[in-house]
């Protein structure tokens, strides 16, 4: 049962019960002197949307170092401050409420993570006080901000059995109490945070102490607890589900013990870009626990690199000699192959070095040996492909460059399907050019962890993308993965960009008399 003194009655019955209802609970200064409005902080919930692993949580997982994450998120709760006498509702002091967090985190080492964030009432709604003597809730103002630090403890990535990070958390005494965002005092809440991943599923536990001065709330009181959670969260794909428990045990007499369950999921457009939508059922009666609450929002972070894709280069352009000053081509010709590099303004365009004899199949001036559709015809700037798809792929003589990055799942070797299109079209190209009898599949990644971990992690997604383009008609034979681990990076590993670019997968063009030498050594006993 939960009570509180502040009601709007719907018969002349209940607004009687009410009036001895608070005559019971407050004592008064003087005789005629209405009851004060007790100053508290109404939210249960402290939203972490800037957290890496979980939502709702922080799951013992911080921030990569030099990453700047920002969020904004709506929030909905219905009643989540009722009167019940006697097992039934008589009043909704607040019968809906609605807020905008605002959140920010920063990573300024591997191992510390700050954060803040600060709610903003938008408005709430209820009865009406004015007939019990009592001034109306405002309905709109700051809530308590609160800022965080938390520091990493332990790491998987590191060898150790689970992460696991310490936390605090502090409310300052800003929130405005008029509309039950504050009591004006301070507030603490210590936590640790533990979490592991088990096959594609990660588990968090975090367990704390929210400290701040009680108050008495009609015949129960809101005061310190000790708030604990339990989470499972998805870690494949763009698309992650999150489910979580939260409850709280009261420290103080005659407080509640709360709880609810939330349910959601986030979408992630890329590193740097998520929208995500929580939202389910309050356990309990206690002051601030709703009968159900949603969130929504996004959360970006704007130092991230943006990953550009690289422009293209030109493949070498196939022309037919032109005697008589024709250009026409057709389907078949062996032609030469002119390669033309760009003019500096004012300069006269260098004398074209001409390769005799270079086949162009599709007849579209561009040289089979590096069209990625040698049989079908499509402009140069699309490395020889019909323009309804565009090319992230292109040959050269010792690689084959892709211009996208190939996306795993969160610390393991499964490629992530919104890089299929990608291994689709790697895959095309090689089988257009059964030329290339033998490519090594090179897995990279940043220093961030033990170097033996990551070697093993790099060759097992190597392994992962040779499957990827088996299971799209390339022959096993032709693939082979190695994993470099942090051993060749192509940028520096001291910022987030740095290690960003370190974490890739290339495509190296084994020259055929070594791939000869490589199958040799193979069969030789």
């Amino acid at each position: 049962m939960r009570d509180v003194p502040l009601l709007s009655s719907r018969s002349r019955l209940a607004a009687a019960a009410l009036s001895c209802f608070f005559a019971s609970t407050f004592a008064v200064a003087a005789e005629g002197e209405p009851p004060r409005l007790p100053a508290f902080d109404l939210e249960r919930l402290t939203v972490s949307p800037t957290s890496r692993g979980a939502m709702l949580g922080s799951d013992a997982m911080l921030l990569e170092p030099g990453a700047l994450r920002l969020a904004v998120v709506t929030h909905y709760e219905h009643h989540p401050l009722v009167m019940v006498r006697d097992g039934r509702r008589v009043g909704e002091v607040v019968r809906e409420r609605a807020l905008l967090h605002l959140a920010v985190a920063v990573a300024p080492h591997p191992r510390l993570e700050l954060g803040a964030a600060v709610p903003v009432l938008l408005g709430q709604g209820g009865m009406s006080l004015t007939g019990l003597g009592l001034g109306e809730l405002r309905r709109s103002g700051m809530g308590t901000p609160v800022v965080r630090a938390r520091v990493g403890l332990l790491r998987e990535t590191d060898g150790a059995l689970v992460d696991l990070a310490a936390e605090v958390e502090a409310g300052l005494p800003l929130g405005r109490s008029e509309a039950l965002l504050g009591d004006g005092h301070w507030s603490a809440t210590p936590r640790l945070a533990v979490g592991k991943v088990f096959q594609r599923m990660r588990v968090s536990l975090e367990a704390g102490a929210r400290l701040r001065e009680r108050v008495q709330v009609g015949s129960h009181s809101v005061g310190s607890e000790v708030p604990f959670a339990m989470g499972v969260t998805n870690v494949d794909g763009a698309l992650r589900g999150e489910v979580q428990l939260r409850a709280s045990a009261p420290l103080t007499n005659g407080a509640l013990w709360a709880g609810e369950v939330l349910a959601g999921a986030r979408y992630l457009f890329s590193e740097r870009f998520e929208v995500f939508a929580f939202g389910g059922p309050g356990l309990g009666v206690a002051p601030g626990v709703p009968v159900f609450r949603v969130l929504a929002g996004v959360g970006f972070d704007p130092l991230r690199a943006k990953q550009e894709a690289p422009s293209l280069p030109l493949p070498v352009v196939a022309r037919k000699p032109e005697p008589e000053g024709t250009r026409d081509g057709r389907p078949g010709d062996v032609v030469a192959a002119v390669a033309e590099p760009p003019v500096e303004d004012g300069a006269a365009p260098p004398e074209p070095d001409v390769v005799a004899d270079i086949p162009d199949q599709d007849g579209d001036m561009v040289a089979d040996g590096v069209d990625n559709c040698p049989r079908e015809p499509g402009p140069a700037y699309n490395q020889g492909c019909p323009e309804s798809v565009r090319q992230v792929v292109y040959l050269t003589d010792k690689s084959i460059k892709i211009t996208e990055r190939v996306f795993f799942a969160f610390d393991r070797a499964e490629v992530l399907p919104r890089s299929f299109p990608l291994m689709e079209q790697v895959a095309k190209v090689l089988r257009e050019h059964p030329e290339l009898e033998l490519v090594e599949v090179e897995g990279h990644t940043d220093n961030i962890g033990p170097a033996a971990y990551n070697r093993r992690l790099s060759q097992s997604r190597a392994e992962s993308v040779c499957r990827q383009l088996e299971q799209r008609g390339v022959e096993a034979k032709r693939l082979r993965a190695v994993g470099r681990g942090p051993d060749m990076p192509a940028d520096t590993n001291a910022t987030a960009a740095g290690r960003e670019r370190n974490r890739r997968v290339e495509f190296h063009i084994v020259p055929p008399a070594t791939a000869a030498e490589s199958s040799a050594r193979e069969v030789t006993p």
